[in-house]
């Protein structure tokens, strides 16, 4: 028990700090959560065709419960909610991961707040106009992004099987345009703002080494029963092309970037049965966050894609293998 008290305690300082993280610690961490990444070569992660770590996780036959994670965005204190969050056995999900009880999965979007934020983001914007680029809008933004960050990397580095986090469409340090990812601006120019924020704070280093975590990110997680990405798939896409989805840019773009009503009806239906083999898609659901929604959730796709991205809510979705999903059920707040 004191080990668990002393690895939380350790996340916890991370995700409560006052301050921006050092350059050190972000490189340390950064650097060693890549290399858990790009070495994880295994049954459940199938290697691409380039040799390198393939897009797709394969968790069908876990019967342990999932807990998914729809976009987090700057917020610190959700993913501390979360692991603090108590479960039916009466272990928190900290707890759980430490007994490998639970797959806990992120569906990506770490950093950019986007609630009750835009004064801020205007006020940085301000800043930036005046080739300011650390300034205290922008620092106040980037001390609740980069403390996720961390903690979110160091929560892998802990608990590397249990733990997942897929890459979202703003998992784009450079603010690049290619490749299946878009320079992302909403309240004003976010990714460009951060990625120049870095750059003068802690130099190029950091922000290739929070690339390289990025580029090595899953794209689609494969559990007992249910799938989960960023966003809606485009299109049906096969095994072969979500193990390559990093060499392929469409396939990134189509798990990342769908609008609402974008998506090619039956597409979701027809990603299921290539991943499974069902005939029927029987039990299985579709999770995923990107857009957000008003209440809980929202049924897209007859039913079997489930969005959950509420950004006033701090909701997670809990899948048993041993019933079919209830999003009016399964969708729990773990904000205390």
């Amino acid at each position: 028990m004191g080990l668990k008290k002393e690895s939380f305690k350790e996340l916890k300082t991370i995700l409560t700090a006052s301050g921006l993280p050092s350059y050190q610690e972000i490189f340390d961490i950064a650097d060693e959560v890549t290399d858990i990444l790009m070495s994880e070569k295994t049954e459940y992660r199938p290697v691409a065709s380039d040799g390198e770590v393939g897009g797709l996780l394969d968790f069908k036959d876990v019967t342990e419960p999932l807990v998914v994670v729809p976009d987090l965005h700057a917020r610190p204190y959700f993913l501390l909610n979360i692991l603090s969050y108590k479960m039916e056995s009466g272990k928190t999900i900290f707890e759980a991961l430490e007994d490998k009880d639970i797959f806990l999965v992120f569906v990506g979007d770490i950093l950019h707040t986007e609630r009750n934020t835009r004064d801020r983001w205007t006020a940085a914007a301000l800043e930036f106009a005046e080739n300011i680029y650390t300034g205290p809008a922008i620092s106040a933004e980037m001390k609740e992004g980069l403390s996720l960050l961390c903690g979110l990397m160091k929560l892998k580095i802990m608990f590397p099987h249990n733990c997942h986090i897929l890459k979202g469409n703003h998992e784009n340090i450079y603010n690049y345009t290619g490749d299946g990812d878009f320079g992302f601006r909403k309240f004003a120019d976010e990714g460009n703002m951060c990625r120049l924020f870095i750059q003068d704070y802690y130099g190029d280093d950091i922000l290739y080494m929070i690339h390289c975590f990025e580029k090595n990110l899953p794209l689609l997680f494969l559990g007992n029963k249910c799938l989960i990405s960023h966003a809606e798939p485009k299109i049906p896409y096969s095994r072969k092309e979500l193990i390559d989805a990093r060499m392929l840019g469409s396939v990134v773009e189509g798990l990342t970037w769908t609008e609402n009503d974008a998506a090619q009806e039956g597409s979701v239906e027809a990603t299921i049965k290539n991943l499974t083999g069902l005939e029927d898609c029987g039990d299985y659901v579709y999770l995923g966050g990107h857009r957000p929604v008003n209440g809980n959730y929202k049924l897209r796709q007859n039913g079997l894609y489930i969005q959950f991205h509420n950004p006033g809510r701090q909701n997670v979705a809990i899948v048993k293998s041993d019933k079919k999903f209830n999003p009016n059920l399964d969708i729990v707040e773990v904000a205390k």
